[in-house]
């Protein structure tokens, strides 16, 4: 799809805008019974921080309901894509909106896509990594959320809602999935179970307690068939514990209370990479064909003689206590404390050879945070809200890389290598000091941040059909690093030994302005100017003794304009948006020619532009067809400093290494995405009632790095999930399912492996998620 197709579909969608207040006035004339049942169901969402019919709100906001999450075997938001075109999930729990993501992984730096759940702002992927469980709802907030929801997010949010404790009513809701899964080139197969219970418990007429659990075990499709003599915890697992309490303490104050614990281990989906292509030369050409594995698409074998394993504990506490006064003014004050405990190894050379077989890392991170909010009454003339936001986070980290590079194990201890020697009081060629690897880096570093904000959103009635909106949000972000890096020995030493402390303070504007125009009862449009914000960081290594770890905000200034309609007594949701976002000081991983070492700093600037429409009809009873269609053009505006690929031509890259990416389309950006689900309850007579489930989620070609080298270019993919079951009277509903059903073999990531990269060898390497193959399986759930 080429550019001038993106600029008529944004004008064809503004078109749609214009026409539909014309139309809907001839709609509503043929109009059914306002009574009939085929009326699309109402989606409420709090994309605004509170609850309000989708069709009423002027932000572009995707939303998948508790039923769609679990009529599609949605586990986590790792596979929440297939249901939200606008979004696209890469490696290692990262996600894009609109084409814009975090293109660093240092865990130093905030995400440009933000998560929150429960209201509260995750300020690290890990706290919001655990499988869903209990789950209301999920929106995907497309565009920067600057305002609203705690830290601010310069590309988009994942809000996440789950089902608050009900006071006067006992439920028990029981939910088991197992399940096979497909493992190409073995014959051997998967085996998958997730197990989930919630109980509720009321607690006089005004509280209750609401009790989750969840266990699950996943085995991978990938095989592996490296040694056994160290740990390898391949399998997923999770188990996890939240409870939570409700208390309407009197007719006008609510206390809510929420803890939870999570534990996952395995690297399945996280660690377990294979090799899709190998470089002429490369130098891991030996180890792979002693381990019997031939690199290809369809290569999902991969060895490792150093251990793999991922422990990840997370969890938290928070309270939440408001009060509605006589006047209808609702003041609330949320506090939370959230951490997270990672430790993991991975072999990086996924060989059966020490190539590079030390990546171990450990990090213990927690944060609180606190917000005072006001909101005036959503039925005044002028609504909206206002309040004050702290945030604090500490993170400690060390981490290293080591290996032996495929030198021979001889050849090691002798000098000049002197790798694990006994040292000798002698000159060369003994060995008078000892390596403790060939090549390697190692780093420690703790990190603080404080954020402290004040905003306001605030609708006011022009007229009875007209509103404007506007708010502001002003932000100071202080931060401070202490870091330590490559203290070991080691033959080669990848960067520079060094010291380093920093601290940065930085002090921001966000805003948002705009119009919504209420054309008829069922069609609503809107359009909004604003700008969102991504708070500093830092590096988390520094590339020189004397280069500067600070990565500045990044900023992103975004136009919208769309529509909300419902036809034929809401039998038809019809919605449509249409935006442009322009990103400033863009963070990224980049080559600084001064330094001669690739770093992550404020190094482009990105566009990125299209329209999202979604369709929703009740064609008769029982049947229902959801349809969402992205296009999209996001594009490096300018980015002087991109890594090139081996064999790239162009000029600068025989030079410095690095090309200005220019005109580049971004990583994990198709240029067309779009999701159809369909079901049917058909009417029946008697106790049970059949359900039968499909769904199709296509996606367009898009490459999944920043120069766009060809090995890492994916084809268009096509992914079809079915289900087929039955709902009885007494709670049960039974289903067989099948997700991948096709069993299309779909990359969640592809890039160039390191070490032949610095030699100028394109080898490439790609990772499988749980849903890279086909699962059947069957659901039970139990309701009563």
């Amino acid at each position: 799809m080429n550019r001038r197709l993106i600029r008529r579909s944004l004008q064809m969608t503004t078109a749609v805008a214009l026409i539909l207040p014309a139309m809907a006035g001839t709609v509503q004339a043929q109009s059914a019974d306002p009574g009939n049942a085929t009326a699309v169901e109402e989606i409420v969402v709090t994309a605004q921080r509170r609850s309000e019919s989708l069709q009423r709100v002027p932000v572009s906001v995707t939303a998948v309901t508790a039923e769609e999450l679990s009529d599609r075997n949605i586990n986590e938001l790792g596979q929440l894509a297939v249901a939200a075109p606008s979004l696209q999930v890469g490696s290692e729990g990262s996600f894009s909106v609109r084409g814009v993501g975090t293109l660093a992984f240092a865990q130093t730096i905030d995400s440009s896509v933000a998560i929150a759940i429960d209201d509260v702002n995750l300020g690290r992927p890990n706290l919001g990594g655990s499988l869903f469980n209990d789950v209301a709802q999920v929106e995907v907030l497309n565009g920067p959320q600057g305002l609203l929801f705690g830290k601010n997010a310069s590309a988009g949010l994942l809000n996440i809602t789950t089902t608050r404790p009900r006071p006067g009513v006992f439920e028990s809701l029981s939910d088991v999935e197992a399940g096979v899964r497909d493992t190409p080139g073995s014959d051997a197969t998967a085996s998958s179970i997730i197990a989930r219970q919630t109980l509720n418990f009321p607690i006089g007429d005004r509280s209750a307690l609401r009790l989750n659990a969840i266990i699950s075990n996943q085995e991978p499709g990938t095989t592996f068939v490296g040694k056994d003599d160290v740990r390898n915890d391949l399998n997923h697992q999770q188990w996890g514990l939240r409870a939570k309490f409700l208390s309407e303490l009197n007719d006008s104050t609510t206390l809510y209370v929420i803890g939870e614990f999570n534990r996952s281990e395995g690297v399945a989906g996280f660690f377990d990479r294979t090799y899709r292509s190998l470089g002429a030369g490369s130098v891991n050409g030996r180890p792979l064909a002693g381990d019997r594995v031939v690199a290809g698409e369809d290569n999902f074998t991969f060895g490792g003689d150093g251990g793999y394993w991922r422990d990840l504990d997370s969890g938290g506490l928070q309270a939440s206590l408001s009060h509605v006064t006589a006047t209808g003014l609702e003041v609330s004050n949320i506090a939370a404390w959230k951490f997270y405990d990672v430790d993991q190894q991975l072999d990086t050379d996924f060989t059966n050879s020490d190539g590079a077989n030390v990546n171990a890392q450990n990090s213990d991170y927690d944060q609180f945070s606190n917000e005072l909010r006001v909101a005036l009454p959503a039925g005044d003339r002028l609504s909206g809200q206002a309040g004050l936001y702290y945030f604090h986070s500490r993170i400690q980290t060390t981490n290293q890389i080591a290996g032996s590079n495929f030198v021979p194990s001889f050849v090691r201890p002798t000098f000049p290598f002197c790798v694990g020697a006994t040292p000798v009081a002698a000159p060369p060629p003994a060995c008078s000091f000892r390596n403790d690897y060939f090549l390697g880096s190692d780093h420690a570093y703790e990190q603080t941040t404080d954020s402290y904000a004040a905003f306001g959103q605030f609708t006011y009635e022009l007229t009875e059909a007209l509103r404007a909106i506007g708010g502001a949000r002003v932000t100071r972000d202080e931060i401070d690093i202490d870091l330590v890096q490559n203290q070991g020995r080691y033959f080669v030493t990848l960067g520079a030994p060094g010291t380093f402390d920093e601290s940065y303070s930085n002090t921001n504007w966000s805003y948002k302005a705009g119009l919504q125009y209420q054309a008829t009862p069922d069609v609503m449009a809107y359009a909004t100017f604003g700008r969102g914000y991504k708070g500093p960081g830092f590096n988390d290594n520094g590339a020189s003794p004397l280069a500067p770890l600070l990565v500045r905000p990044e900023v992103s200034t975004s136009i919208e304009a769309g529509v909300r309609s419902s036809f034929f007594e809401r039998r038809l949701i019809l919605n449509a948006s249409v935006f442009r976002t322009q990103f400033d000081d863009y963070q990224t991983q980049s080559f600084d020619p001064i330094l001669s070492s690739f770093i992550i700093q404020n190094a482009a600037s990105v566009v990125s532009q299209g329209a999202e429409i979604t369709a929703i009809a009740a064609l008769f009873d029982g049947f229902t067809l959801n349809a969402s269609v992205s296009l999209l053009d996001s594009e490096f505006d300018d980015f002087n400093g991109a890594q090139c690929y081996p064999g790239q031509a162009t000029p600068s890259c025989a030079v410095t290494g690095s090309f200005n990416a220019s005109g580049l389309t971004t990583p994990n950006s198709p240029k067309f995405t779009s999701t159809l689900s369909a079901n049917w309850e058909p009417v029946v007579s008697g106790g049970i009632q059949p359900v039968l489930r499909a769904n199709w989620y296509h996606r367009g070609s898009m490459n999944f790095l920043i120069n766009q080298a060809p090995g890492a270019e994916l084809p268009s993919t096509d992914i079809f999930g079915a289900s087929i079951g039955a709902r009885f009277e007494n709670g049960v509903e039974i289903a067989l399912f099948c997700k991948n059903c096709t069993n299309e073999h779909n990359p969640v990531f592809m890039g160039l492996e390191p070490g032949d990269a610095i030699a100028n060898i394109a080898t490439y390497q790609q990772q499988f998620g749980l849903d890279s193959v086909r699962l059947v399986g069957l659901k039970l759930t139990y309701s009563h």
